[in-house]
């Protein structure tokens, strides 16, 4: 009689017509026949049925059979005993599962040998909720359990007669040495390959000699299990492992002195990952590289196992194959060095990259932006003591140039801007505090002043007498300013106001700079006036903390277009009557370390004895000296002397002294 364990099992068992429905695969109705669910059996023509006496599928071409119980072993990889398994299928049709079911062993029989079905197969669609279907009438009682099978006998046996290896393996590049590490032999019509998992001889493969034997591959009864699978036992043996579909191609990796896993079909990847996940140990000691054929359905092997190695946490990379290779037997036949090459490249490809960082390296990228870098001269500034202090003009880099208040730092930016634009290069100039008609009028002001003809330029005008026209000027002075605005017109047509109040930061900067190069085409030279009252990358921060922060994005815009960026910085009152020095710039200490070259503008004097800051700035023109304290790639200290014409914003320079 039937216990009740026994009863919980048969009525499951018999469920599975509605769990292969779930897998839109209809099986029962008059011994309709389906194609094989063993991943090992390419069934072209339908060959497995389904038998309500047993319970069972049946496959007459490859002699595979399974129950409910194997099935959904090979969907969810986590049921992966047979009390896990029962389980599943009993909430899969809402029928309780015994609290006690799997203590008693005699209770909880196991699958019968020949259903190892790890794998689930090809295109089959996921499974939903089930519901309970009909009860069945018991059939009669189960035959009992076999053991494991065990092909042991049948190694033994073939290696005493034949010996290991032989001419089909050495004809297909397998060394002798690795026939005899994995017991491989040939008899006269088939090449042996089995297969250990569990400590025994769990399957085999017999591959046929010739081509006219069929069939071409005589497999064990049953699922295959993982050739090389021993790799993933116990603490892992380390280095790359790489994971190939066939067992030739796994041959193939080893017989380049690689270690190497077969699936033994590309149906197997679960059975993989679940052996993956029961080892971890041993799983997390190598580094995995998917090695399937080179075409659509290796690739997709390729994906899977990745997908479910990351899932996992661990990191797979995949071998490029060279073009034209099929896989890795095929190339190893038809060009080892190839294949060696293929599999290096991937197992080293970290180490390569690194060593690609360092100097030695990276003498070609420096040799190539040099020479990218002499296509493009300097930029000149428009003043020619200046740009010989610079060796030629602005290069790719952050200039800073700072100043006390009122001392004309934004009206020598703007004569710099507008030269540079002028000469044919565009400018893209953020202008944080004035409006561009501001800076409009200031150009216009200076170019007047330089085009006055009148000895005393008398007729030139002021930004505040551009931005209030005079309807009644004289006929002189209007053909003066519509020469200057004509002038400014040339001027205007590559420079790039952005007005802001509070609301341009440094990563509106670098959007804008982008933007320009993307709609013009051209890389602008970028003056941002001014640091301090950039918006702030995080309002919580402190201002010395925000300005660094700006300093540092600057200079990394710089690089990373490849650009000059022009930035002025403010001075505190402190620094009235002292002289101008790095100390000045303490209020950023990013500003000293971050710029490429570092200017200073002071009125000439300051910090001598007896000078008076007022007297100084009251004289017209004033004598400003624009020191260079810092330069990376140049002359490191330096002095021009200006005349500052602060009712026009003009700069007229004078000479360059150095210490």
């Amino acid at each position: 009689m039937m216990n009740q364990n026994d009863r919980l099992l048969d009525e499951l068992r018999g469920y599975l017509p509605e769990y292969m429905a779930q897998k839109r695969m209809v099986v029962g109705r008059g011994k309709k026949l389906i194609r094989c669910i063993n991943p090992q059996h390419s069934d072209s023509t339908p060959s497995m049925s389904y038998y309500p006496k047993t319970k069972k599928l049946h496959c007459f071409g490859c002699g595979a059979t399974y129950d409910l119980f194997d099935v959904i072993r090979m969907d969810y990889p986590d049921c992966d005993s047979f009390p896990r398994q029962v389980k599943k299928a009993c909430e899969l049709f809402g029928v309780p599962f015994p609290e006690d079911f799997g203590r008693d062993p005699a209770a909880s029989p196991a699958p019968r040998a020949g259903t190892r079905a790890d794998a689930a197969p090809a295109g089959a669609a996921p499974l939903r909720a089930l519901t309970p279907a009909a009860r069945i009438s018991p059939p009669a009682p189960e035959e009992p359990a076999e053991p494991p099978a065990d092909y042991g006998a049948l190694v033994e046996e073939g290696l005493r007669r034949y010996g290991a290896g032989g001419a089909y393996f050495a004809a297909r590049g397998i060394p002798q040495r690795l026939c005899e590490k994995y017991s491989l032999w040939q008899d006269g019509e088939r090449a042996w390959m089995p297969v250990r998992a569990g400590g025994r001889w769990a399957c085999y493969c017999a591959r046929a000699l010739r081509e006219e034997t069929k069939p071409r591959y005589k497999n064990s009864p049953g699922a295959m299990e993982l050739f090389g699978g021993d790799h993933l036992a116990g603490e892992g043996e380390g280095r790359a492992l790489f994971i190939t579909e066939a067992i030739f191609d796994a041959l193939s990796v080893e017989a380049c002195g690689y270690q190497a896993l077969a699936l033994c079909g590309a149906g197997n990847t679960r059975k993989f990952l679940s052996l993956c996940a029961a080892n971890p140990a041993a799983a997390n000691s190598y580094t995995f590289f998917a090695a399937g054929d080179n075409d659509e359905a290796g690739r997709r092997m390729n994906a899977a196992v990745r997908e479910g190695l990351a899932e996992l946490g661990i990191s797979c990379g995949a071998v490029e194959w060279p073009e034209g290779a099929k896989d890795a037997n095929e190339l190893l036949l038809r060009d080892p060095d190839a294949l060696h090459a293929a599999l290096d490249a991937a197992a080293n490809a970290d180490r390569y990259e690194y060593e690609r960082k360092n100097a030695a390296s990276a003498v070609g990228e420096l040799l190539d932006l040099s020479v990218k870098r002499a296509s493009r001269s300097a930029v000149p500034t428009g003043f020619p003591a200046l740009d010989d202090l610079l060796d030629g003009g602005l290069y790719a880099g952050l200039y800073i140039i700072g100043a006390i208040s009122s001392l004309g730092k934004t009206s020598y930016l703007l004569q710099i801007a507008d030269s540079i634009a002028a000469a044919g290069s565009d400018v893209l100039y953020f202008s944080l505090e004035m409006s561009k008609l501001e800076l409009m009028a200031k150009s216009i002001s200076r170019i007047s002043y330089r085009l006055d003809p009148s000895a005393e330029r008398s007729d030139a005008f002021t930004a505040r007498q551009v931005l209030r026209l005079d309807l009644g000027m004289d006929e002189r002075r209007a053909a003066l300013l519509s020469a200057a605005v004509e002038a400014y017109k040339k001027t205007g047509e590559r420079l790039y106001y952005k007005e802001g109040l509070m609301d341009i930061g440094v990563q509106e900067v670098r959007a804008a700079v982008r933007e320009h190069i993307r709609l013009r085409g051209r890389r602008p030279v970028v003056f941002v006036d001014y640091l301090q009252i950039l918006k702030p990358s995080d309002p919580r921060a402190t201002d010395k903390q925000n300005t660094d922060r700006a300093v540092v994005e600057l200079k990394r815009i710089s690089r990373d277009f490849d650009i000059p960026v022009f930035a002025v910085s403010s001075f505190n009152r402190e620094n009235y009557r002292n002289a101008v020095s790095m100390e000045a710039f303490k209020e950023s200490g990013a500003v000293e370390y971050s710029s490429d070259v570092l200017f200073g503008l002071q009125l000439a004097g300051a910090g001598e004895q007896g000078f008076d800051v007022n007297a100084a700035k009251a004289r017209s023109p004033r004598a400003v000296e624009l020191v260079m304290l810092k330069n990376r790639n140049g002359v490191p200290y330096a002095k021009i002397e200006y005349a500052y014409n602060a009712k026009f914003s003009y700069f007229g320079e004078g000479r360059r002294i150095l210490r």
